[in-house]
């Protein structure tokens, strides 16, 4: 893994094993092997893409689909091809083994993410809003309003009044 001037492909490779080998020791172990995963040269490049990859892929905390996948994707397309590599290499199953073969491989699951993401749900039922006959006589302006002394809705906002309107309409 010290070798910088080895291909990126080992130095991963190494890298896994360490941290397998890491998993699997006792404590002392893993005290002799904690520099190396985490102070080599190597470790902390890796440690850098990981974190700026992290950070340009943030869509913030209140993101709604499609967007945290379109962020990630975009993310990961505006990394250099050796830091593809290492972002694809990272992410490992549950045995800690990498689950992607390459970057390739990965970045086509992120484009299935963002693919299904954007999909539109067919199967859900469409937005119904029904009104009571009281509600429907009181839009048609046949009756007194339900709660004398509170203003009508068309008093207290256009925009409600307009939505109000709509909904009588669709109701008929």
């Amino acid at each position: 893994m010290n070798d910088s001037a080895g291909a990126l492909g080992h130095q991963l490779k190494a890298y896994h094993a360490l941290a397998g080998r890491w998993r699997e020791a006792g404590p002392a172990e893993r005290a002799a092997l904690a520099p190396t995963l985490t102070e080599s040269p190597f470790a902390q490049r890796v440690q850098s893409t990981l974190n700026a990859f992290t950070r340009a892929a943030w869509a913030g905390p209140d993101a709604a689909p499609p967007l945290p996948q379109a962020k990630v994707l975009e993310a990961f397309d505006a990394l250099s091809e050796p830091d593809r590599e290492i972002v694809a290499a990272m992410q490992v199953d549950t045995s800690g083994e990498p689950a992607y073969a390459s970057a390739k491989a990965y970045r086509a699951r992120l484009q299935a993410d963002l693919e299904a993401a954007r999909a539109p749900q067919g199967d859900r039922a469409r937005d119904m809003v029904t009104l009571s006959e009281e509600a429907v006589r009181h839009l048609a302006g046949d009756g007194e309003p339900a709660s004398p002394g509170i203003p009508a809705p068309e008093a207290a906002h256009p925009a409600v009044a307009a939505a109000l309107a709509a909904y009588a309409r669709v109701a008929r």
